[in-house]
């Protein structure tokens, strides 16, 4: 029996708005960091070369335009193409969680920033996994798994600089059926995630898993999750659940006990609340 193939994006159910969300029991980080990729950067890193198709190595950000990182995908995202079937989200932040719209085709907006650090340090493996046809033949651009899925950058308005945000180094993923969960705070909620196709807020993780994204406010506001304006008005100040918790689950399975590569289920964390406050204008 064929096995009906399901690519990323609807496994992630998502035609994706770039949003996000907050937390209960606080959980600080990005601005109190375990781990930190190097701050400004001067010299130029050599970036080691990719040796195969399931590997690649993490770019060095830092003093790039932001309008020069990456590219706008159809799921409203911004992503950066490593090979393919490799790309990794790229999330902005800025030093007051101001949300930065990339979507404008000309990048007005983003132009006037430049990267000063990174939470992957260049160099960092991303290790990739592709799914197969029914003969068991590799799609050549189709990956069911990939290490490091994205990749955040704290970014200073060009000409200034003293962007203090830490960069928290989330875990790789080891495998298909784990992920580690991200760190939110001191993004703008608009960054967090989407609306998926089922109308919920959520974040996308690795093997088709997600997390619902449930927004606390601090003066107890209403938070229009579907509407990105409402959403681009706060900040993340917290986070019910630690970054780098692991995040585990396993796939479903068709009628002959083939996994789907894509479809989580069990997932040993299904949401996090995000605890968030109105930015200052």
């Amino acid at each position: 029996m064929l096995r009906t193939k399901l690519t990323a994006a609807v496994a992630t159910g998502a035609v994706l708005v770039a949003l996000c969300a907050c937390g209960n029991a606080p959980a600080t980080s990005q601005g109190k960091a375990t781990a930190s990729a190097p701050a400004q950067q001067t010299k130029t890193v050599q970036i080691k070369k990719s040796p195969d198709k399931y590997t690649h190595y993490v770019k060095n950000y830092v003093g790039m335009n932001a309008a020069n990182v990456g590219y706008m995908a159809m799921d409203g995202r911004r992503h950066d193409e490593y090979g393919n079937g490799v790309h990794p989200v790229i999330v902005f932040v800025t030093p007051d969680g101001t949300h930065i719209d990339s979507s404008d085709s000309e990048s007005k907006l983003l132009r006037k920033y430049r990267v000063s650090n990174q939470n992957v340090a260049p160099n960092t493996k991303i290790k990739s996994t592709f799914d197969k046809d029914e003969d068991g033949t590799e799609y050549d651009n189709l990956t069911t798994w990939n290490s490091i899925d994205e990749i955040v950058l704290a970014v200073d308005e060009v000409g200034k600089s003293g962007n203090s945000t830490d960069m928290t180094k989330i875990k790789a993923s080891p495998n298909n059926t784990t992920a580690y969960i991200r760190d939110y705070v001191g993004r703008n909620l608009a960054d967090c995630g989407y609306v998926s196709l089922t109308g919920k807020f959520v974040d996308g993780y690795v093997g088709g898993s997600y997390v619902q994204l449930d927004v606390n406010a601090s003066d107890g506001s209403y938070v229009d999750v579907s509407d990105s304006k409402s959403l681009s008005q706060y900040r993340v100040t917290a986070q019910s659940v630690e970054p780098n918790t692991e995040l585990t689950f396993e796939h479903e399975k068709d009628e002959d006990g083939t996994e789907y590569s894509n479809l989580a289920i069990n997932q040993s964390i299904s949401s996090i609340t995000l605890s968030v406050e109105k930015i200052s204008k």
